[in-house]
């Protein structure tokens, strides 16, 4: 994983301290592989822009710790996402994607 992308992985730590420093937090994880083409081969042509959802568990802490900021409940809170592509080739085109053609046209 990762080896195809342009863009290296990333682990990503987020912490919300609420509490005392001496309570235990909840930890959250979520994958946040931004599209997925592993087994590309195997995957039905219809489903794959459906690979993009494999990132929604990386989403979903984040919109937690976007709520965190906003309610400031008293509790301690870590939030935990490996994040990379996993890709053929960190140019290649996702299904989806918006392409500009050389007269400036998009496609």
């Amino acid at each position: 994983v990762a080896q195809g992308s342009e863009e290296p992985l990333r682990f990503i730590v987020l912490r919300y301290e609420g509490a005392a420093k001496a309570e235990a937090p909840v930890v959250l994880i979520g994958k946040g592989i931004t599209f997925d083409t592993g087994g590309i081969s195997i995957k039905p042509a219809a489903e794959m822009d459906e690979m993009k959802y494999d990132m929604g568990g990386a989403a979903s802490v984040l919109g937690t710790f976007r709520a965190l900021a906003e309610l400031q409940p008293a509790l301690n809170v870590v939030g935990l996402i490996p994040a990379c592509e996993n890709m053929p080739d960190g140019r290649a085109v996702n299904p989806g994607d918006v392409v500009f053609c050389l007269i400036g046209k998009s496609i």
